[in-house]
């Protein structure tokens, strides 16, 4: 009888397994390469950032309805029935020199979904992403603004004209013909977790604008609370700035500035 048991026990095992398969071992399912290079991005979501859920379908207008744009974080990415879906956390409110964003209200997260674009291969969906997820420097190129200066890294010496900066700051200060000038910006959002503080108002801040028209060590000067000063020290790296010049070449030099600090 037990040997019986045994056969049965072990038959009903097998069938069981057979209908109930292991799950297949592997590493977890991750976005195709395509899509994987936007997630931890700093993007502007154009045209209608005041939506929680934006659809676009592939035979929409390049130029979608609407005015809000939103400087957002992708964090994440992937193909959902074939269509690109991405989760978007909201940042901030961009500008320009020729044109602001009008938002009555900016969501906390947005999620964006491409349809109808399965048939196109990864270039031609990677460039309807761009246009309606552009990089800043993207950004500026939609309002005819051309910035093309590669990455350089933090620069080691900055021009000044600050009488206290160190004398190799104050000579290369002597020889800038034109300080930096501001070309795209992001005026930061906080969400109050406790729903209570509601506030706007102007923050100053210091900084290195390198010879690439980016933002290094960056110094909030007003007086903020640590999760406030880390809301706007997150959109700054967006900036871009036409650099300083000392004739025809740029260098990095020392601004002193100010943005548009929100919180709900």
């Amino acid at each position: 009888m037990k040997r019986l048991a045994l056969r049965l026990g072990g038959a009903l095992a097998l069938s069981l397994a057979a209908c109930h398969p292991a799950p297949p071992k592997g590493p977890a399912v991750r976005p195709p390469d395509f899509l994987r290079g936007y997630v931890g991005q700093q993007r502007v979501l154009r045209f209608q950032a005041d939506r929680t859920r934006l659809v676009v379908r592939r035979k929409d207008p390049a130029q979608l309805p609407g005015a809000c744009d939103a400087a957002v974080d992708v964090r994440s990415a992937r193909l959902e029935k074939g269509s690109p879906f991405l989760v978007l956390e909201t940042l901030g409110t961009p500008g320009v020199e020729r044109a602001r964003s009008r938002c009555k209200t900016v969501p906390a997260t947005i999620t964006l979904n491409l349809t109808g674009f399965g048939a196109d291969t990864p270039a031609q969906v990677t460039a309807r992403l761009d246009q309606l997820l552009p990089t800043p420097d993207g950004y500026l190129r939609a309002y005819g603004v051309a910035f093309d200066l590669p990455p350089a890294g933090e620069p080691a010496v900055a021009a000044s004209n600050e009488t206290t900066a160190p004398d190799e700051e104050r000579r290369l200060g002597r020889r800038v013909t034109s300080w930096p000038r501001k070309l795209f910006w992001v005026d930061p959002i906080y969400r109050d977790p406790r729903h209570i503080v509601r506030h706007e108002g102007e923050v100053e801040f210091e900084a290195v604008v390198g010879a690439d028209g980016r933002v290094y060590r960056p110094r909030i000067v007003t007086s903020l609370e640590k999760e406030h000063v880390s809301a706007i020290q997150r959109v700054l790296p967006m900036w871009r700035f036409e650099p300083a010049r000392a004739g025809k070449d740029a260098v990095p030099a020392r601004l002193a500035s100010r943005l548009v600090f929100r919180i709900y």
